[in-house]
């Protein structure tokens, strides 16, 4: 009995790790910003809607795991419990079907055009690692990460409201943070990856990616502004733009010095759920 049981414990801790729960509420938090702006309450939709973002996006993450194991061992690379042994194949598919089970199930209980953009998630995030291939594909590697996000913003405002400008903005603004987060990953890897897949950085270089960022990050500004012009966003919201500097100023360090690339997502990662619920919060208290 205490075998298994130990077992059991150990699939759940290493499931826990390969589902990475802090960048999936990164994702799911876009629902939520759409919801908001759309003028939702906390209600039974908003639970389903958070649901199925939640579980897709671990979806992705399982999946992305099982399809890079055979890459990260021979590349050296054990950060994912599939590539380590901690998460067995056949405990790594299972766990793919359990999420994607949820995420449908999640699904049906939306309106129909959010249960298309739905399917069309699920699909990007597969072929995001399998069959396409889109995370080997420069350009692609970066569209599809973004489109993840975006569409989950999308459907969080749509099921409240009728797809407007405000929302178009509002996924286009998610698609450029998302695909930011992307290049990060993408300059962390670039050694291992230049060896083994192409990928955007790998073309461009990371210097180069870098500065391709902080481009992204001046027209994620510029959809703030024409939010705030619509009147979506709250004005007060600008007063919060100073915090934008925990996202750039590591990615303006490692540009100017090489040495500082590895601290640099790491830093970004300690904080940018804290940002993003902040974000949230002040988004709830104001629309």
């Amino acid at each position: 009995m205490i075998p298994r049981l130990r077992k059991i414990a150990e699939f759940l801790k290493a499931s826990y790790r390969a589902i990475r729960v802090s960048s999936v509420l990164c994702f799911a938090s876009a629902t939520i910003v759409g919801a908001v702006l759309a003028g939702s309450l906390i209600n039974l939709r908003m639970v389903w809607l958070l649901t199925f973002s939640f579980f897709s996006a671990a979806f992705a993450f399982v999946i992305n795991d099982l399809s890079d194991a055979e890459l990260d061992r021979s590349a050296g690379v054990l950060r994912n419990p599939v590539s380590t042994g901690d998460l067995s194949l056949r405990g790594g598919i299972s766990l793919t079907f359990l999420l994607l089970l949820v995420s449908v199930a999640a699904l049906l209980s939306l309106s129909l055009q959010s249960q298309l953009l739905g399917l069309i998630v699920i699909s990007i995030y597969f072929t995001y690692s399998w069959g396409v291939r889109a995370k080997a594909r420069p350009v692609f590697d970066i569209a599809y990460h973004g489109l993840g996000p975006a569409i989950f913003a999308t459907i969080g405002y749509i099921e409240y409201r009728p797809f407007d400008v405000t929302c178009f903005f509002l996924a286009s603004l998610v698609f450029l943070l998302s695909a930011i987060s992307q290049i990060l990953q993408e300059v962390r890897d670039y050694e291992t990856d230049r060896k083994m897949v192409k990928t955007t950085v790998t073309l461009l270089g990371k210097k180069l990616s870098l500065i391709l960022c902080l481009v992204f990050f001046v027209f994620a500004f510029v959809l703030l502004f024409l939010l705030l012009f619509y009147g979506v966003v709250p004005f007060s919201i600008l007063l919060m733009s100073p915090l934008a500097y925990f996202i750039v100023a590591p990615i303006i360090r490692a540009i100017v010095n090489e040495e500082y690339e590895n601290k640099m997502l790491r830093d970004i990662k300690e904080k940018r759920l804290i940002l993003i619920a902040i974000l949230i919060v002040a988004l709830i208290l104001e629309v």
